[in-house]
């Protein structure tokens, strides 16, 4: 059962209304099944244009706030952020025109470099959230890519509980069809803190990929009713789309892109929109290059768009605003594209050109061919390579496809020369396709992946297997002026913008380009060898060693330099000494303390949750900081503060200026757990006392599993010798009495005996029995993490903003 969510008054209380009002169309009779259905459907799979996106965004938003049954997040992924921005856009339409403010519904897009604070900071408020595929899956499993480690366990578990998942255009996404269905069956053999839905969306899925191991079941099928078949969509499903061979099997791979651009221009019917499509950037980039040198000896030249994925934000949008504009006066538009045009983007051709690719994927070209039937015939057209059999040189001539599957795919289109290809012609066909053996998420990694702890050698679990192909895997560059190309640190270089980040593929860095990646530990961007990044990475590279250009995006031929894009904000970075101590007016600890409680109990009485985990909740916010009464943390705040009793109150934040604490990587979380160890849980709910002493020790995300010196940590002065410190805490530390709002805690000794392995007192022991808790769990236990930091954010905010 799903949490209920307040019913929103001014909404039209009947689906057809509503559907109506946000997009000024009837709705089809598959859209209101769906937002009819008790539960949503595992798999939607209707033909392309029979309006997906607004039905999935609508059916959710009807149930959630129409009918108050629905999680209360919409998570849209989709494989390629062209597809995220198109999406928004529908999005943003329909929340405009049901008068829904942003307040009322907030819409997030998930992007690398994009903020990801506000999303998470509202978990009991109906929110939708877009993104791609790598994004929200990597964050669903602890490791969010272009994300500080700090922040993974927040949107761990946040994404998986309360969350509707539509897996859009699934038939691009590789081994995360698997790791998916995988998660969705984890949730529900380990528990999750409330219930998540997931459905899969495509006009071709693969119904088989969506069996696995801990998911058994493939679960209810939508899909068209004869209704809409022989009724407002028939003009769509029998779209004449004529198809015909272009004989290049004869042409040697270097002079294709010159051959085939040729045969464009000829094919090219003046005043309308070709659409040329490639299974790869360097063919796409290639043949548009071609294209602009014939089309420069023409009269009446139509105009080149190059689209692809490998674009920074600014110049995609201007790219996909030329592929989408009306073909102007009579020269028309010729758009060469690769797989960002397969699905979702509303673009219709009178003349489709194609390279040899999985069916499925030809069928998804097929939908942005004379779309809704608007001519009365259209062309199709396939550039045949010849037969490619087995081998290298097939191997590398299919890349990114199996050979087998393009040889399936061309024998298919010789049998169907000269025929329409409309959707209900497709409907009928049956062409094999191989499928690649992915990595499977299991149980184990599942468990494996909620440690977040830095590894002594700098490395973490790859996630990467689980959700994207080996050739697929990218990272997220951008440019920045940089005088030094073999400087190990840079140290002023604020996180990127969203605006700046361009998805490149990993492979495509090399050892003539000076790389540096964000170092989690110092804060610091470090030198790194391109052999050394990891997939999802944000990269900074040098802008004087080019990489890049407005119209051809990444390039890692082009050697002039990059444009760089101004910065609005510096994004601090986070490392795991840094602690944020400026960023409020002085406030006092008892006072934090009392604030953050509140903020658990509003959260707690918001999410209904059970009277337990409200207790819990809301004693861990009594206490998480009372190990800022440290004497070393209380000397950093006292440089700030300038009143006349400061020495003799309790701080919990200061004002500028305090710079960094004199122990290296000091944590006062850790302080704070220690010193709830130190009254053995006999001040609030002993019987949670691991719960609570951990949800403390874990709200800054630093101190989770383990307890351990930082990389490079030496004992602070005065230590003596032998004795046990980690993370600027030692070994009979003292700390004050602390007020709280659960009465004084007294004074305590702090004991680091509970960083020793093995034991009852082990913190990792106690911290993995939690996780491994079969009433608890690694998403409950997340999901507890994430509403306290919530809580401590949010209580952050209102105190800077009254001075409290």
């Amino acid at each position: 059962m799903m949490c209920p969510t307040e019913r929103h008054p001014d909404l039209p209380s009947d689906f057809d209304d509503l559907f109506r009002r946000a997009t000024g169309s009837n709705a089809y009779g598959w859209q209101r099944a769906l937002a009819r259905e008790p539960r949503p459907p595992s798999v939607v799979a209707v033909p392309t244009g029979s309006g997906k996106t607004a039905a999935l965004i609508l059916a959710w938003l009807f149930q959630t706030l129409v009918e108050g049954r629905g999680p209360r997040r919409l998570v849209y992924a989709l494989p390629m952020r062209t597809l995220v921005e198109q999406t928004a856009d529908v999005a943003l339409g329909a929340r405009n025109r049901l008068g829904l403010t942003p307040e009322e519904l907030p819409i997030h897009i998930l992007m690398g470099g994009a903020p990801q604070s506000d999303w998470r900071e509202r978990p009991e408020r109906p929110q939708i959230l877009l993104g791609t595929i790598d994004m929200l899956l990597s964050r669903a499993l602890n490791r969010g890519y272009a994300e500080s480690r700090f922040q993974w366990p927040v949107a761990f578990g946040l994404l998986n509980a309360d969350c509707r998942w539509v897996l859009d255009e699934v038939q691009l996404m590789g081994p995360a069809r698997a790791t998916t269905a995988q998660l969705d069956g984890l949730r529900h053999k380990v528990g999750a803190a409330l219930p998540c839905q997931t459905t899969w969306v495509s006009a071709t899925v693969d119904r088989e990929a969506l069996v696995t191991v801990d998911r058994p079941e493939l679960g209810p099928v939508l899909t068209l009713p004869p209704s809409d078949r022989d009724g407002p969509l028939a003009p769509r499903l029998e779209a004449v789309k004529r198809v015909a061979r272009l004989d290049f099997s004869s042409i040697p791979q270097a002079a294709r892109p010159k051959a085939l651009a040729e045969a464009v221009l000829d094919q090219h019917t003046v005043g309308t929109r070709t659409l040329v499509v490639f299974n790869t950037v360097a063919r796409a980039r290639a043949t548009a290059q071609a294209l602009r040198r014939a089309a420069a000896k023409v009269d009446q030249a139509p105009s080149i768009v190059l689209l692809h994925s490998r674009f920074r934000p600014v110049e995609r949008a201007a790219r996909m605003t030329e592929a989408l504009a009306e073909p102007e006066g009579k020269s028309g538009t010729i758009v060469v594209a690769t797989q960002v045009v397969e699905a979702g983007v509303d673009m219709s051709s009178r003349t489709l050109v194609t390279e040899l690719a999985p069916f499925s994927s030809v069928v998804q070209r097929l939908g942005r061919c004379n779309r809704a039937g608007e001519f009365e015939v259209a062309d199709v057209l396939w550039a045949d390579p010849g037969a490619l059999g087995e081998g290298d040189a097939a191997r590398k001539s299919a890349a990114p496809y199996p050979p087998a599957d393009l040889d399936a795919t061309r024998q298919a289109l010789l049998d169907l020369e000269g025929q329409s290809l409309s959707p209900t012609a497709l409907g009928g066909l049956d062409v094999p396709e191989s499928r690649e053996e992915a990595a499977v998420l299991r149980r184990r990694d599942l468990l494996d992946l909620f440690d977040t702890s830095p590894d002594l050698s700098g490395l973490d679990v790859d996630v990467a297997p689980f959700i994207r192909d080996d050739d697929e895997r990218d990272v997220s560059v951008f440019f920045r002026e940089v005088e030094d190309l073999a400087a190990r640190r840079l140290e002023n270089e604020p996180r990127p913008e969203s605006d700046e980040l361009v998805r490149v593929p990993l492979a495509e860095l090399s050892k003539d380009r000076s790389c540096w990646r964000l170092d989690h530990v110092e804060g610091v961007w470090l030198r790194t060898p391109y052999r050394e990044i990891p997939p999802g990475a944000e990269v900074l590279l040098a802008a004087g060693q080019g990489g890049y250009s407005e119209m051809e995006g990444w390039n890692p031929g082009a050697k002039s330099l990059v444009p760089v894009t101004p910065r609005r904000a510096a994004a601090p970075l986070d490392g795991f000494g840094r602690d944020r101590l400026t960023e409020a007016l002085p406030c006092e600890i008892s006072a934090h303390l009392h604030d953050v409680a509140e903020e658990c109990h509003a959260l707690a009485a918001a999410l209904v949750l059970s009277d337990r985990w409200r207790q819990v909740l809301h004693a861990a916010g009594a206490l998480h900081d009372v190990g800022k009464a440290h004497p070393v943390f209380q000397r950093t705040l006292l440089r700030t503060i300038d009143e006349p009793d400061a020495a003799d109150r309790l701080w919990a934040k200061g004002g500028a200026g305090g710079g960094r604490h004199e122990r290296p990587y000091f944590r006062h979380e850790l302080a704070s757990a220690l010193a709830l160890e130190a009254i053995d849980g006999q001040f609030a709910m002993p019987e949670a006392r691991v719960l609570i002493s951990y949800l403390v020790a874990a709200h800054h995300g630093k101190v989770r599993l383990s307890i351990r010196p930082a990389p490079d940590e030496e004992p602070p002065p005065g230590a003596g010798p032998g004795v046990r410190f980690a993370l600027g805490i030692v070994d009979g530390d003292r700390i004050p009495a602390v007020s709280t709002p659960l009465g004084e805690l007294p004074a305590v000794e702090l004991d680091l005996s509970p960083m020793e392995l093995g034991g009852d007192a082990s913190w990792t022991d106690r911290a993995v029995g939690l996780r491994d808790q079969s009433a608890l769990g690694p998403f409950r236990l997340a999901f507890l993490e994430a509403l306290l930091r919530v809580a401590d954010w949010r209580a952050s905010a209102r105190e800077r903003q009254t001075g409290a």
